[in-house]
């Protein structure tokens, strides 16, 4: 095998934006941006068809499905491929994830690692049910100079353009730099705390996880796919972004109807706004009218996943350790603490 292959697939959203962004006049100049940020250990690679897609909401958002599609299969059926990561979520790919035949990761030898979040919820949560798939419900690089706005808007600080762009550039380069020591082992920079708000969390608790962001993954209940985010003694995150409180709750209740609350194991409520409105302590208060046992259901609230800056990774179906510490401020804090294999060895 020659240099493992870290992948930037634009499957979701058109990659124009981060192009732009990061004043690439290509997608290979955005390869090379990436090749220095990881070094000489992988060779980065892209479809620069697909990076540099165009995208009209008004005409179906892209015109590639079938070429998406077939890349999606092809990098996933790629053993020298040691790493998916989704430049952007945004849309357009949840309508053609059955055109993907994601058992080829059945006839991998090697691990690959998945990086994505929002859009990407689907793909992220099927993968994760394949052994030779470790899946890492992450942010799209892409998304990091819209966090790093809001970041600056919540503190009520001004951002420049030029400002925003330069921060943008360092940051995306210290996320490839991530990339490669979770590939490694190592772990990534960016870790995950959260408030125990309800029910009992013994200590030192296994957990595995499934979901991410709730309008995405309710359009896989009641599909081939259900088994995939089957919450049987696991975890259950939700996040969600720019969706009104009654259209969160409808879709609550439709994880209700299915059965969600009864069966998962605890519930991982990332980050919820609206806007400017900050909706995570509501959503909180919504699920009372959901489960079945509010007392006995362990909910955990964190700002470290969702649509926001900083946002740690998060695996899926794979083990994590909660801890959780004394209380502060009358809620039990809880550390997690990942299992990171090693996807490239030597690398």
């Amino acid at each position: 095998m020659g240099r493992p292959i870290i992948y930037l697939a634009s499957v979701a959203g058109s990659g124009r934006r981060m192009l732009e962004a990061l004043e690439c006049d290509g997608a290979a100049a955005l390869i090379d941006q990436v090749q220095v940020a990881v070094g000489d250990g992988y060779l980065v690679e892209g479809d620069a068809a697909l990076i540099e897609a165009g995208e009209d909401d008004n005409r179906g958002g892209r015109s590639d499905d079938i070429a998406r599609a077939r890349a999606i299969e092809r990098r996933l059926a790629d053993d020298e491929t040691v790493a998916f990561v989704a430049l952007r979520g945004g849309a357009w790919l949840t309508r053609i994830l059955g055109d993907i035949d994601c058992d080829v990761l059945n006839r991998r030898r090697r691990r690959i690692t998945l990086f994505g979040f929002s859009e990407l919820t689907t793909l992220i949560n099927i993968a994760s049910a394949y052994p030779q798939a470790f899946c890492l419900h992450d942010l799209c690089p892409g998304f990091i100079r819209k966090g790093l706005r809001d970041q600056a808007r919540r503190q009520r600080e001004e951002m420049s353009e030029p400002d925003a762009d330069a921060r943008f550039r360092r940051e995306v380069t210290a996320f490839f730099q991530d990339v490669t020591n979770i590939l490694e082992g190592r772990g990534s920079n960016r870790s995950i705390t959260g408030s125990l708000v309800n029910g009992a969390l013994p200590v030192r608790t296994r957990a595995r996880f499934v979901g991410g962001n709730l309008t995405v993954l309710t359009t896989l209940l009641g599909t081939a796919y259900a088994a995939a985010i089957n919450p049987t003694g696991r975890w259950l995150l939700l996040e969600d972004v720019n969706e009104s409180l009654d259209r969160i709750d409808r879709r609550l209740a439709h994880l209700k109807l299915a059965g969600f609350f009864d069966r998962c194991a605890g519930l991982l409520i990332g980050d919820f706004h609206e806007q400017e409105m900050d909706h995570q302590e509501t959503v909180v208060h919504l699920l009372r009218y959901h489960l079945s046992s509010v007392a006995d259901t362990p909910i955990i609230i964190t700002r470290d996943v969702g649509h926001v800056w900083p946002l740690a990774p998060l695996p899926l179906n794979s083990p994590v350790m909660l801890d959780p510490s004394d209380a502060h401020a009358g809620r039990r804090r809880v550390g997690f603490h990942v299992c990171w294999p090693t996807v490239a060895p030597g690398a």
